[in-house]
């Protein structure tokens, strides 16, 4: 069996969604999503010139043979998010050749389902053009306590155990955005914001607050330290992930639990914040951080450091499905990120084995690969450069 092409497709959802399918002479596809971001497509289609026709049965050699092409250059970023969406897709096609879910390539699982952590947005979704927007039409409205601790009865009330907020809204914005430095004032409203979502749900309900790097040191400790009383399941990149001594300050003075992860590279690149104790959670976005096999290093890096493994997710149908096999395949697995519950063709994108959210979980395929295929008709309604064809 050998490759003969690697294609790519671009849609338009509430990220940008890169398909990856590739194609052999046997007939077999495997498909994937990679990670949205400047240059990943095209670095796709610079691998797959080297890639076609090579065996694809050999998953991690041609994974590590790809990290050493591009070792001496530019090697992060973009060029590690083409490399995973080619391996991801790899280990699909694998799966189908051997007849084999990938959980039980990798061993097996320990799960059945696994559970997911709603991302949500404050506000009403609504229809702007042919685009589902969330909270943007009047945003004072949209980011009001209550508005929050509505859509988390809502997400509760359909059996969702772990809900995500973000706190970096345009209504609680630093008064220098470059400083990353609050006001009493603004901490005060952060507060009420989180506080509403927990009188919302209780306690049954975990909950998750984001803040996407926006404080600096002493501010995130302010923060954390005020939220304390709500119980979160994490508070999340709080300072930015450069400075693995920051987030272990923030980490060190806090009963919050300090979550991060989702802009670092590779195994090593999460030996430090491990090592060093300087998170409780780590959350490694899964086709950007590493694809199928670097995942599960990271995750058994994370457990022998007693640490949960909850994987950031921004992706659709074939990103979140090809996480859940990893996540249940390691032990120390916590939650899975879902952020797509406001599109509405998020499960019409794919066919055979599509499962369906139960109970605030979902079900971990077990037909052969990942179990799905891509609907073209589907994705071709929602290309992200219409007069383009599909398949790059």
């Amino acid at each position: 069996m050998r490759i003969t092409k690697i294609e790519t497709a671009l849609l338009d959802a509430n990220f940008e969604w890169l398909l990856v399918r590739v194609r052999t002479d046997s007939g077999l596809t495997g498909v994937s999503e990679a990670h949205w971001g400047f240059g990943v497509r095209d670095a796709i289609h610079r691998f797959a010139q080297y890639l076609e026709g090579r065996d694809p049965r050999h998953v991690e050699r041609l994974w590590r043979e790809m990290y050493e092409l591009v070792s001496g250059a530019a090697w992060q970023g973009s060029t590690i998010c083409a490399m995973n969406g080619i391996e991801i897709a790899l280990w699909d096609l694998l799966g189908k050749y051997l007849g084999q879910p990938v959980w039980q390539l990798l061993g097996g699982t320990y799960r059945d389902d696994v559970r997911i952590l709603l991302d949500l947005h404050a506000g009403e979704s609504y229809k702007l053009g042919d685009k589902t927007k969330v909270g943007w039409r009047n945003p004072e409205a949209a980011y009001e306590p209550s508005a929050y601790a509505e859509r988390a009865r809502n997400a509760a009330a359909r059996g969702f155990t772990a809900l995500k907020f973000d706190i970096d809204i345009p209504t609680i914005r630093e008064l220098d955005p470059f400083n990353h430095c609050v006001t009493p004032g603004q901490v005060d409203q952060i507060v009420e914001i989180v506080g509403a979502v927990r009188d919302a749900v209780g306690r049954d309900v975990d909950v998750a607050i984001d803040c996407h790097w926006h404080y600096n040191t002493a501010d995130a400790i302010r923060i954390a330290k005020a939220l304390e009383p709500f119980d979160l399941l994490w508070l999340e990149d709080p300072v930015r992930p450069e400075n693995v001594a920051a987030m272990a300050e923030v980490t060190r003075n806090t009963a919050t639990p300090i979550c991060t992860g989702e802009n670092l590279y590779l195994s090593h690149g999460f030996r430090e914040l491990l090592g060093t104790n300087a998170c409780r959670i780590i959350e490694p976005d899964f086709p950007r951080s590493g694809g199928i096999s670097e995942s599960r290093r990271i995750a058994h890096l994370a457990e022998m450091n007693y640490v949960p493994f909850a994987p950031h997710n921004v992706g659709g149908p074939l990103a979140t499905i090809a996480a859940s096999h990893v996540c249940a395949n390691v032990p120390n697995f916590l939650v899975l990120e879902f952020h797509a519950d406001d599109i509405p063709w998020y499960s019409d994108l794919i066919t055979g084995d599509v499962p369906a959210f139960t109970g605030g979980a979902l079900p971990v395929t077990s037909s052969p690969g990942f179990g799905v295929d891509i609907n073209d008709d589907v994705a071709k309604e929602h290309q992200k450069y219409p007069d383009e064809p599909l398949w790059q």
